[in-house]
């Protein structure tokens, strides 16, 4: 994690952002609303096959995750800074990023408290395969969070209108009301 995209101390300014430990408070935004935050920062920059996967129930750490591939590891910096200045942009500070201090790096990870946003080479993508993983256990649990979005995995390949559908959703409460 680098020291310039963790929350700021007590004694800072900006410490009026809103951090982890502000997460449940009045105000703060939705899950899906960050998700989509995270996917405009992604499409303006270029970001290549964009997923975005509701993982929750699944796991305590993440409502959902974001998945984008770049053409170069100056690329997957580029998303990274994008994603964390569209957050900031909102009064979010991502509790921090990793691999954007690493030179010729294939994976840059921004924890976005409640939306982990996954930044990687196509190859490096397709060796993890974390998508495949997360669907795989989302199928086993799919229907356990009632009054929620379904728990099914949502990607371009497995479901491509669920996926729009999907994606437009986030989009549309990502917008300023």
């Amino acid at each position: 994690m680098t020291q310039k995209d963790t929350a700021p101390a007590a004694n800072d300014p900006a410490s009026t952002q809103t951090n982890s430990t502000d997460r449940n408070s009045e105000g703060y935004p939705e899950a899906e609303t960050i998700a989509g935050w995270a996917v405009a920062a992604l499409e303006d920059l270029k970001g290549i096959d964009i997923r975005v996967l509701d993982v929750r129930g699944l796991c305590n750490f993440a409502d959902f995750m974001v998945f984008s591939s770049g053409t170069s590891d100056r690329h997957l910096k580029s998303q990274a800074n994008s994603v964390v200045e569209q957050l900031k942009a909102h009064g979010i500070r991502p509790m921090g990023v990793e691999g954007d201090d690493v030179p010729n790096t294939e994976w840059v990870l921004v924890d976005a408290i409640d939306v982990l946003v996954h930044i990687m080479l196509p190859e490096t993508r397709d060796h993890y395969q974390l998508e495949k993983l997360w669907s795989a256990q989302s199928s086993q649990a799919s229907g356990q969070v009632s009054g929620q979005a379904s728990n099914k995995a949502v990607t371009a390949a497995d479901a491509p209108a669920a996926y729009a559908t999907a994606i437009d959703k986030i989009r549309a409460s990502s917008r300023p009301k």
